[in-house]
């Protein structure tokens, strides 16, 4: 009986730690499904070994020098579209992990990931997919609950368009209150409470608020 072939995935790892790297290539050694074909300590290495190398996926550090892991995953992307990246980072800060998604980054875990989540994470962005360790998910739900809480709509009365137009002309409530032919009380009124609706401290603010959001330009 002739014994089917494994198709190996081919694996590149990029660290500037070369225990840590070496750790990651003799983990995956031991599996059968996995094949390090090469290793870099900066993005530039990852693009020649990228030449050298049918490669699958790429294990990618972000902090490197000479190029960093987040350019190096941008330029992976450009002129490598079928070679995945699963960045592999000590940071677990929202900002980094927007900027490797931003690159086009397949998957992002922690460097303290077991092996077992490290296996899942390759098998799974292989499969087609994405990979985010829990740490991370968590990291982008918070961030993708406070966007929506940030762009929640804000719903204005045609007056309240109004006043709102002219507070962001300079205009007092007073100068308002003789246009729309109301009371300076009632205008008063108004302002507090468009300011309570867009979480503005003052009409500075809230004009600032209501630039951003779109309500006035």
């Amino acid at each position: 009986m002739v014994e089917e072939k494994v198709n190996k995935i081919k694996v590149v790892i990029a660290d500037d730690h070369t225990i840590l790297a070496d750790g990651i290539e003799n983990m995956l050694n031991k599996k059968e499904l996995f094949e390090v074909v090469g290793k870099a300590v900066n993005g530039e290495e990852v693009l020649r070994l990228l030449k050298m190398h049918a490669v699958d996926v790429v294990i990618m550090d972000i902090n490197m020098p000479v190029m960093d892991g987040i350019e190096a995953t941008h330029v992976v992307k450009e002129h490598f579209p079928e070679t995945k990246v699963l960045i592999m980072s000590m940071h677990d800060k929202e900002g980094y992990i927007q900027n490797a998604l931003q690159a086009g980054a397949d998957g992002y875990v922690l460097k303290n990931t077991s092996q077992e989540e490290m296996e899942l994470a390759l098998l799974r962005i292989m499969e087609g997919g994405n990979y985010f360790s829990q740490d991370v998910s968590s990291r982008m739900a918070m961030k993708m609950l406070k966007k929506t809480e940030d762009e929640k709509i804000v719903k204005l009365s045609k007056l309240e368009k109004q006043l709102l137009s002219m507070l962001s002309e300079g205009k007092t409530s007073d100068e308002i209150s003789v246009v729309i032919g109301t009371s300076s009380h009632t205008i008063r009124s108004y302002r507090r409470n468009l300011m309570v609706k867009f979480n503005a401290k003052n009409v500075t603010q809230l004009i600032a608020i209501a630039i951003k959001k779109g309500y006035i330009s």
